[in-house]
C-alpha cells in the first residue's frame, strides 16, 4: 500500500512540474498590448517627445486636443501621402518618419528617436484603425 502512494507522488509531481513554463523576462519591446488607446497611450509619447517642436513646426499641432485632428486622414504638408492612413502603418507619414527608414526625409524626433516599444505602440494604434479612444 505503501509503495502504491509513492507511486500515485511521484506521478502527480511529475505532472504537475511538466506544466511549468519558465517564459523569463518580458521584453518591452517585443510585446504589443490590446487596444492602444490614442489618449492614454499614443499622446502621452507626443508630449514627451514631439510637443516641444509641434505645435509649431511643420504646420503639425501634436499637442493634446490637437493632435488627433491634425493627424488622421490628413494630407501632409510637402509630402503626397496622409498624414495617419487608419489600418495602414506603412503608408502612414507619421509612422515613416519614425520607424528610421528615411523614406519621407529627416527622421523624428529630430536628432533623436523613438524607443521601438514606442514607435511600436504607435504603429499599432494606427493598424487598429487610429480611433480616438
Amino acid at each position: 500500500m505503501k509503495l502504491k502512494q509513492i507511486a500515485i507522488t511521484i506521478l502527480l509531481f511529475t505532472s504537475l512540474s511538466s506544466c511549468y513554463k519558465d517564459v523569463g523576462p518580458i521584453d518591452d519591446a517585443n510585446t504589443t498590448q490590446e487596444n492602444v488607446s490614442f489618449s492614454a497611450d499614443v499622446q502621452p509619447i507626443f508630449n514627451q517627445t514631439c510637443i516641444s517642436c509641434h505645435p509649431n513646426s511643420g504646420n503639425l499641432d501634436l499637442t493634446a486636443g490637437n493632435a488627433y485632428n491634425q493627424l488622421v486622414n490628413v494630407n501632409a504638408s510637402g509630402y503626397s501621402a496622409k498624414r495617419v492612413v487608419p489600418n495602414d502603418a506603412e503608408n502612414s507619414l507619421l509612422y515613416k518618419k519614425i520607424d528610421g527608414s528615411g523614406s519621407y526625409g529627416s527622421n523624428m524626433p529630430l536628432g533623436g528617436s523613438l524607443s521601438v516599444a514606442q514607435i511600436n505602440t504607435i504603429k499599432q494604434w494606427i493598424e487598429e484603425g487610429a480611433q480616438n479612444n
